[in-house]
């Protein structure tokens, strides 16, 4: 084990904001200092399509590297992200176009791809679950002519280390969310590619995490989970058990357990569960639901007022129906607000309080349902649930995990996916031996919820 210091920087892309954080990994409990953040969120195009400013993360990105660095000497770097999105490279190297967002409406006709490639075929292949955002889909409705000029596809958190180092690979905890690998081969599937018109040489190789992919004005960077909930279910507040599920509570709200291996079965089809790979090996089996997106699309709709007015707000309302926050209906539509009202039966004399409300009940009972699923998926009935994301900073959401899982809950850092990444980090460096290493020490940062949060 090594004793050098070992305070490491965690690039961490959010689909709502870009942060760059300092953990000190000799510190006696886990803290995360943000150097920087830039709030940032999908843009029209030109054309009318709903893109990222690429160009504005990568300069939020080397302007908190930056700072950071002034800051004092740094023994690693590693980027995570959101998951499916990618960018399409031309032969020098420069973006072909700005990279789309999943929640652009150019993937409508996602489920007539699903039907034609065969839905049972396309689970047992992939394990991954059918959503109009998955890479797959993207690609089979991405522009033709962009496609042409395209020399290399690569996703986002891979992206991003491709500009600091030169690699050029996929890290397999994202690649495994794109419905596009070959669990089986643990390659990208040819056979998919080439049904949705992609040449299969545009994919990068499929490496894995804790390997050293280059520097970066003299600092290592290391490979870590790329896919943010990857980096996010390794920060969790201790060691989880058969039936712990794990709660990322942010903008979108993630529901799992990990397992040695996929769960690909017609039931775990049916329900809808996806097979994503863990950071450090074994399976992320798992099922988003719609998170804290409503609830800020709807302060939005509102002229932005404070969140925590709207969670007081919130926390005095009355008992209020629910809606179904798997839905894709709540995935982008034009007013959030008018669509959680006309779902849920809230008249216009409903006030703003009574639509939080309704919105964090119906992540909470969404919740609760996938975390019953989980255990008639898996066999093993979920005892006890670790919650980590930006979610836990909101007790009222915490008390309502608890409420309608009738679970104990015990809370981690509202900053996972940074020190998750941070962790992986750690595990690369020699800090700590191995994964369980890791989360004993992040244990000592976790809380449990008291049921008077509600």
């Amino acid at each position: 084990m090594s004793t050098a210091p070992t305070r490491v920087l965690a690039v961490d892309l959010g689909a709502t904001s870009v942060r760059v954080a300092s953990v000190d990994l000799d510190d006696d409990v886990p803290r995360v200092e943000i150097v920087h953040r830039w709030a940032h969120g999908p843009v029209e195009h030109r054309d009318g399509t709903l893109r990222w400013d690429w160009e504005g993360v990568m300069a939020a990105v080397e302007r908190g590297l930056d700072e950071a660095l002034a800051a004092g000497p740094a023994a690693s770097i590693g980027v995570d992200g959101w998951g499916v999105d990618y960018a399409l490279l031309d032969r020098d190297g420069a973006l072909v176009a700005p990279p789309f967002s999943h929640r652009d409406a150019r993937t409508a006709g996602w489920r007539e791809v699903a039907e034609r490639l065969g839905p049972a075929a396309l689970y047992e292949r992939t394990g991954i679950q059918l959503m109009p955002i998955n890479t797959l889909f993207q690609l089979a409705a991405h522009d033709r002519d962009e496609l042409a000029r395209a020399e290399r596809l690569m996703l986002l958190p891979d992206l991003v280390v491709h500009r600091l180092t030169g690699r050029d690979a996929a890290e397999w905890s994202n690649a495994s969310t794109t419905a596009l690998v070959d669990r089986a081969s643990g390659s990208w599937s040819t056979e998919l590619l080439e049904q949705v018109g992609v040449a299969p040489r545009l994919l990068p190789p499929i490496d894995t995490a804790g390997r050293r992919a280059g520097t970066w004005r003299g600092v290592p960077v290391h490979t870590v989970g790329s896919h943010d909930t990857a980096s996010a279910f390794v920060a969790v507040p201790g060691v989880p058990g058969p039936g712990t599920a794990i709660i990322s509570s942010g903008t979108w709200v993630l529901v799992g357990a990990e397992r040695d291996a996929p769960v690909i079965t017609p039931d775990a089809r049916e329900r809808n569960f996806s097979n994503e790979g863990g950071a450090l090996g074994g399976t992320r089996l798992l099922k988003n639901v719609m998170g804290f997106w409503m609830l800020e699309q709807c302060r939005a709709a509102w002229g932005d007022p404070p969140r925590e007015e709207l969670l007081a707000a919130a926390a005095g309302a009355e008992l209020v129906p629910t809606v179904d926050a798997t839905d894709e209906r709540f995935l982008a539509p034009a007013d959030m607000d008018a669509e959680v009202r006309a779902a849920a039966g809230l008249g216009q004399e409903a006030g703003r309080g009574e639509v939080v409300r309704c919105v964090l009940a119906s992540i909470a009972a969404a919740t609760a349902r996938v975390a019953g699923e989980l255990g008639t998926t898996t066999g093993a009935r979920v005892e006890d649930v670790l919650v980590v994301g930006g979610g836990v900073r909101t007790d009222l959401m915490n008390g309502l995990f608890a409420e309608h899982t009738g679970l104990p809950i015990t809370v981690g850092s509202a900053e996972a996916t940074a020190l998750g990444n941070a962790l992986v980090q750690g595990i690369a460096l020699g800090r700590f031996e191995d994964l369980t290493a890791a989360r004993r020490w992040t244990a000592s940062a976790g809380r449990p919820v008291p049921w008077a949060a509600v």
